[in-house]
């Protein structure tokens, strides 16, 4: 206590009372809290604590009588704080949160104090109003409008505590994600101008959260994305995407694409797709791009935000990666943004991450990924042209006029500039490359690489390490590359050997496993591997030296010799593997995902042709052709290696690289590993199913896009891999819940005529397997409209996939709208007569399978009369009954007995043939192992006695 205050605070806060009962509310706060000064250092005394309490009790009375409510509840919380559950502080707390409309806390209060005084009448009142009102508003809550108004209610209302702003904020991110919720918040009173406040506040939290509602709310659809644009101003978004702030520049950037998403549409039926595809195939211009002004605007603020100083580097990169995103969904804005010579901006940008002579200062910084980044954007580009060489020229021409703009110059510098350009664009399109080196660009490479600077060796051996990525580039290399390249690999500095290695590797490995198409002689290739491994093994922080010798690597594993000295070496094979955990780097990931390629021999093998092969060898030509160590007894060795070193694992976690050529060569991998049937758990296992479902991705809107995520080559593959799970493997197991479902639709793609032979089969194989599972698989296969495809090949002269697609059909008849079909009378396949034909036939499986189907149809009596109407039904029921395979007589046993029971007509024809006098001798048949045969015929010959055609005996 204070010694020079000649009252207590006891004194004081009596003084406070005085004041309350006199209504002086004012004086009693400012009596209240000079008592409380008094009570500095007593936190040990529990008596000074309760009198402190009580201090606190009243100062809230006084808050209340005040409307203070906020400051109620804190100073009743105090209270409570040293007294828990005190009565009276709990019924001024209770009432401050009724007042601002907390009610779920004043029903809390109010009930806390209930158990504690049941007969208080008055918090018996105050529970029985607040329960309705609870009510009510829960009731109102529960609906996306109630949700809405109440998240704005307490974020732009009066009385709400930070926390609860806070609250709402997140809960109206989290409503804008859902359709309803975004059409909520669009058409509430002022919602878009309440957003649009929040994206212009001074705080971070809030300007963040405004962003991610306005993604929101242009997602999926474009009425909504023009009002973002319009009233919170694409000006404002713009200037938040080249923030310096990380996460502010993400959420603009973010909340901007999917403006451009919504406001490039695309035809989204698949009739539409096609005849907008057949437009443009047919030389006529394609639909026109809708909303062309307000796509152009917000490509222009990409292209401003990448070439920008202000925007963070992280921050470029994502609005690069959003580009990179969006692209593959709509050509026409690629053709747009080439046209605004959006190609010319990235590999300026490009070029400012060259490294630097001098201690200078480049006028934009990027990150040590921003070229990569530029790199994955521009092959986005080039690969969206296809096989159109007049499309392709606006490109080539703006690559060849930025480059030759650096290395045109007589600064070594715009030399440097110059030739990381050419890197970002050999690393994206290599396609493109080759006419710039040809221009009279090469001499000036490699004359970097013969200057003192560090850098200039670098850049010079990285460029032509690059410039050997194809035979095209190599050609137009010449001597003179290679010359350059062993030049370089001289040198004792390592960032420049390891880039130099890399060409070399590549320029003497041309033959992708063909013995006798190498550059360089025996023994070269293992020298080269030897010095690649002691790269690839380095500590785990030199990354980039490890990123080259992976590329050297993958070069290098086309040789025979050099598989099997690497498969054997758990050293290098674990540092590969590792570097797999480095999902950002698509370049990295290229050359591991090549190496796995060479390891498995997954790669497409050559097939020739006998007669070519006795021509090459009159002419003397040497035909390419497998080394001893690729034969299959090695290849399987060297899988096992792989899948006991985490190499599924590690295939798993590359499925997420979005490189079309590194999907599909991990499809390839996976393909290589599951032809082996033993390998086929361990897969499932560890999570293969899963990532083969993604590198298949047949989904509706891969369909709708002008590109995919996956190659046709890959999505085969993986399809392939899927299917030979799916046949060897319970379902149930391997693809437990609702991933069945998402197996269906590729499977079915499988059957399209233009994949013939081991694809088809296989597919139907799986889908067979897959039919036995439950009904609401078989509907899907209808729904995915798996039925016209299999009834297709079942007319096939491949006498294989013929009886596949009847097994297939078999299963499927399970299926009552599969059923049905064959009921139709008018059906134009004569689904029943080839059910009835096949069941005759010699081939085993294909008699089992159509009598199994035709057993089960024959529960109708409409497709029994169609079988009557086949010309030889008769003898093909006799040689089912005669069969020499239980299967085939139990089947044709039960057919006769449904034909016997359908009508009265058909029963006749079947007891005036010999059908009658089988089915008598299989009626006396006792033996175990004709037990089902025999209870057919005996339901047949029941029948027929029960028509009276023929009189029971006593037997």
């Amino acid at each position: 206590m204070d010694s020079d205050n000649p009252k207590s605070a006891v004194e004081i806060k009596e003084e406070g009372n005085k004041y309350f009962k006199a209504g002086d509310y004012e004086a009693a706060l400012s009596s209240y809290a000079a008592a409380l000064k008094l009570y500095s250092g007593d936190e040990k005394d529990k008596e000074k604590q309760k009198e402190k309490a009580v201090i606190y009790k009243n100062r809230a009375a006084c808050q209340l009588k005040l409307e203070k409510y906020e400051a109620a509840i804190k100073d009743a919380t105090k209270a409570l704080d040293i007294v828990p559950n005190d009565p009276k502080a709990l019924f001024r707390r209770s009432q401050a949160f009724e007042a601002t409309g907390r009610l779920e806390e004043a029903f809390k209060d109010a009930r806390t104090l209930s158990h504690l005084e049941p007969k208080n009448t008055t918090i018996q009142a105050t529970l029985r109003r607040l329960g309705p009102q609870l009510h009510e508003k829960s009731e109102r809550v529960r609906t996306t409008d109630g949700l809405v108004d109440e998240m704005f209610g307490a974020l732009f209302g009066k009385g709400d505590t930070e926390e609860r702003q806070a609250k709402a904020l997140k809960n109206l991110v989290i409503l804008s994600r859902d359709e309803p919720g975004a059409q909520r918040i669009f058409q509430g009173g002022n919602g878009l101008v309440h957003i649009t406040s929040l994206v212009r506040s001074n705080s971070h939290d809030q300007k963040i959260a405004g962003l991610k509602i306005l993604k929101g709310l242009c997602t999926n659809s474009a009425p909504r994305s023009m009002a973002v644009l319009q009233q919170t101003t694409l000006a404002l978004l713009s200037e938040l995407v080249e923030s310096s702030v990380l996460e502010i520049s993400k959420a603009a950037t973010a909340a901007l694409e999917q403006a451009l998403v919504s406001l490039s549409h695309m035809p989204t039926l698949e009739d539409d797709l096609r005849a907008w595809r057949k437009k443009g195939e047919s030389g006529q211009p394609p639909f026109e791009i809708v909303n062309k002004a307000e796509n152009k605007a917000v490509l222009t603020s990409f292209i401003n935000a990448i070439r920008s100083e202000k925007i963070c580097p992280e921050g470029r990169d994502e609005c690069i990666d959003a580009l990179v995103k969006v692209f593959p969904k709509n050509k026409l804005l690629i053709l747009m943004f080439v046209n605004m010579k959006g190609v010319k901006e990235l590999l300026h940008v490009a070029a400012t991450s060259a490294p630097l002579i001098d201690s200078g200062i480049q006028s934009l910084t990027v990150t040590e990924r921003t070229r990569m980044h530029i790199s994955v954007l521009l092959s986005t580009i080039w690969d969206s042209y296809g096989h159109d060489d007049k499309q392709k020229e606006p490109f080539r021409n703006d690559c060849e006029a930025v480059i030759g703009e650096y290395m045109k110059k007589s600064s070594v510098q715009s030399h440097l500039e110059g030739c990381t350009a050419l890197c970002a664009l050999m690393q994206g399109a290599q396609d493109s490359a080759a006419p710039i080196l040809k221009s009279g660009i090469l001499p000036l490479v490699i004359n970097l690489g013969t200057m003192e600077q560090r850098v200039c060796k670098i850049v010079s051996a990285e460029t032509l390490a690059l410039g050997t990525s194809d035979k095209v580039l190599c050609s137009t290399l010449g001597d003179e590359g290679l010359v350059a390249l062993r030049a370089l690999y001289q040198l004792r500095d390592d960032e420049v050997r390891v880039r130099a290695l890399v060409g070399l590797c590549k320029l003497g490995t041309t033959g992708g496993g063909a013995v006798n198409d190498q550059t360089f002689a025996d023994g070269a290739t293992l020298k080269l591997y030897k010095s690649a491994r002691s790269y690839l093994t380095k500590p785990k922080k030199e990354i980039e030296s490890r990123k080259w010798a992976a590329e050297a690597l993958s070069f290098l594993s086309m040789d025979a010799d050099v598989k099997e000295q690497f498969i054997g070496d758990a050293q290098a094979l674990n540092a590969l593997l590792d570097l797999t955990k480095n999902q950002e780097d698509s370049t990295l990931l290229y050359g591991v995902c090549q190496t796995f390629v060479n390891l498995t021999n997954t790669f497409d093998l050559p097939e020739i042709p006998e007669e070519m092969k006795k021509l090459g060898e009159f002419a003397q030509v040497k035909m390419p052709k497998l080394a001893e160590k690729d034969g299959k007894e090695y290849v399987d060795k060297r899988i096992d290696v792989l899948i006991k070193a985490g190499c599924i694992s590690s295939l798993v976690n590359l499925t997420s690289s979005a490189s079309l050529t590194s999907r599909e060569m991990i499809s390839r991998v996976f393909l290589g590993i599951v032809t082996n049937e033993a390998n086929r758990g361990v897969t499932v296992q560890q999570g293969g199913v899963k990532a083969l479902l993604s590198l298949a991705d047949n989904n509706t809107e891969a369909l709708l896009s002008l590109a995919d995520n996956n190659t046709e080559v890959g999505k085969d593959k993986a399809v392939q891999a899927l299917a030979k799970i799916a046949i060897t493997m319970n379902p149930e197991i391997a693809f437990p819940g609702h991933k069945s479902f998402g197996l269906i639709r590729p499977l079915v793609k499988m059957l399209h005529p233009s994949k013939r032979g081991l694809l088809q089969y296989e597919a139907l194989m799986a889908l067979t397997n897959l039919a036995q599972l439950n009904d609401d698989v078989r509907k899907r296969i209808v729904k995915e409209k798996g039925i016209p495809d299999i009834e297709m090949l079942m007319f096939d002269q491949d006498e294989d996939l013929k009886r596949a697609s009847t097994e297939c059909m078999c299963n499927m008849i399970l299926c009552e709208e599969v059923f049905k079909l064959y009921e139709k009378v008018d059906s134009p396949t004569e689904r029943v007569k080839l059910l009835t034909v096949y069941s005759g036939e010699e081939d085993f499986g294909l008699q089992r399978a159509a009598s199994g189907g035709l057993a089960m149809l024959t529960a109708s009596e409409i497709v029994c009369n169609q079988v009557a109407k086949v010309g030889c039904w008769l003898d093909i029921m006799k040689e089912m009954l005669l069969s020499n395979k239980n299967e085939i007589k139990h089947r044709g046993a039960h057919v006769v007995a449904n034909m016997m029971a359908a009508n009265k007509d058909i029963a006749t024809k079947l007891v005036e043939s010999e059908v009658l006098e089988i089915l008598m001798v299989l009626s006396r048949d006792t033996s175990s192992e004709m037990e089902k045969i025999r209870a057919c015929a005996m339901r047949a010959l029941d029948k027929a006695v029960e028509w009276e055609l023929i009189k029971p005996t006593d037997k």
